[in-house]
């Protein structure tokens, strides 16, 4: 299944099931199994905190009413903890007011009991392509931003004017600069970030920028920068 997925060769998800219905954690563990995946159980939100930290991945699937704290409680500790992995709440107790709760603190969805097995299945593949398709855009916009930090302050603001689509000659006027330096500082910032000429460069820029939109509310974009200043 993880082949066909195609999913990085690096990408190593993990299910983890949290029930305190020990019945319905093996069943749903014996499905995942079925599929290629591995699975681990919990029969507490307690437990699984305890036993995991937020380098995890793939994804979770939590009973709404756990003993002690609730699927909802432990998805506000695990966002506190820094936990980035997908979670999917499942209940017999479903109402607009829980489902709205669930999504607006992070949850992926909230299924019904008795699910069908497929409609679980699929939420499961959603959530580890999900969880696999935001790791590597962190990767990605983290190994971008190192790039961007090598940048001087010259040069930063030089390639903010080229790609405004400015020329080198206005830009040597509007800051004051010799020529020979525009160029200069034009060729330091395409080899310090790896592109070949300024359309490169400005399609680099846009697909960082797409990428910290999609993932703002995750406050991942500041924590990277926080890492690079550090």
């Amino acid at each position: 299944m993880k082949h066909q997925l195609d999913l990085p060769t690096d990408y190593e998800p993990r299910v983890f099931v949290v029930d305190d219905d020990e019945s319905v954690s093996a069943s749903i563990a014996e499905l995942i199994g079925s599929m290629g995946f591995r699975a681990t159980t919990y029969t507490s939100a307690e437990e699984f905190l305890s036993d995991t930290d937020n380098r995890i991945c793939g994804c979770v699937i939590a009973d709404l009413r756990l003993m002690g704290c609730n699927a909802i409680e432990m998805l506000r500790k695990m966002k506190a903890a820094g936990y980035e992995i997908p979670l999917i709440i499942l209940s017999a107790f479903v109402d607009v007011t829980t489902t709205v709760s669930a999504m607006s603190e992070g949850a992926l969805t909230v299924l019904e009991k008795p699910y069908a097995e497929q409609e679980l299945w699929d939420q499961i593949i959603a959530a580890i392509l999900l969880d696999s398709e935001q790791r590597f855009a962190r990767r990605w916009l983290m190994e971008f931003h190192e790039k961007e930090h090598r940048l001087t302050e010259g040069e930063t603001e030089v390639m903010r004017m080229l790609l405004k689509g400015l020329s080198n000659k206005t830009i040597s006027h509007q800051l004051d600069l010799s020529a020979r330096t525009v160029v200069m500082r034009r060729k330091s910032i395409l080899n310090k970030l790896e592109v070949d000429n300024v359309i490169d460069l400005a399609k680099l820029i846009t697909k960082a920028q797409i990428i910290e939109q999609h993932l703002t509310t995750d406050n991942v974009v500041s924590e990277i920068k926080c890492q690079l200043q550090e």
